[in-house]
């Protein structure tokens, strides 16, 4: 059976405070978990210091679970998070909105922000506002005619630079970055009720009907639209 179907781990990193967690897949049960509140007068991570939490606590979570940790969500919590609001608008000739209209839309608006924002990484794709015959929507209406529509899209962004320099940190451990995730994003959409980590989870499982997940097309056997949405879902 594979590891990461079996439990999942969460790192929590912010300026104050280091924590993680250890839940099992299929229940969100907590298996481990801990955390550490530290002084930081700097204006970002404490490197040396999440070293040193690391080195404390990934060998004791190994042991709990009687298996290696091969894979981490990285949850973050910073500043350096940046919000880029962009808006794409296309015509649909009086046809059913489908996904694949709203796929190449969307892949479009990646795209844009991608270049225009260098050396950023997205970390997630939110659409705040379905716009449909001038009409709005918080959520896709399903089988609509449509003959115009826009989409108003927030993407949430983060250093390379800093990313790299956490996945040197984690490498130490040979753990990869399975998934980033915004701290300040999991509050908000949760406003701040129950548990932090297994809210986490749920984000990352697609609760959010408007978060959406992209992947890179491997095989002409997936179907790419079918993956590229989680709010079809």
């Amino acid at each position: 059976m594979n590891d990461d179907l079996v439990f999942e781990v969460f790192i929590h990193v912010s300026k104050n405070k280091f924590a993680i967690s250890a839940m099992k897949h299929d229940t969100s049960e907590k298996i481990y978990e801990y955390e550490l509140l530290i002084e930081n007068n700097l204006n970002e991570f404490d490197f040396e210091k999440l070293s040193e939490f690391l080195d404390n606590n990934i060998l004791k979570l190994e042991k709990n679970l009687n298996q290696f940790i091969k894979k981490i969500t990285l949850i973050l919590e910073t500043k350096d998070f940046l919000n880029v609001q962009l808006s794409v608008k296309n015509n649909n000739n009086g046809k059913i909105l489908t996904l694949e209209d709203l796929s190449y839309s969307l892949n479009e608006a990646k795209d844009q922000c991608e270049k225009t924002l260098e050396n950023k990484k997205i970390i997630h794709m939110l659409i705040n506002n379905f716009k449909i015959n001038n009409n709005d929507y918080s959520k896709l209406p399903r089988d609509l005619i449509c003959n115009n529509y826009s989409l108003d899209i927030n993407f949430i962004c983060l250093s390379i630079n800093l990313v790299s320099k956490l996945e040197n940190c984690l490498e130490k451990y040979q753990i990869s970055i399975n998934k980033i995730v915004s701290g300040q994003y999991v509050k908000s959409y949760f406003n701040n009720k129950d548990d932090f980590f297994k809210n986490t989870k749920k984000i990352t499982e697609g609760c959010n009907p408007n978060e959406v997940e992209f992947y890179v097309k491997t095989s002409k056997n997936k179907g790419f639209f079918e993956k590229f949405f989680n709010f079809f879902s």
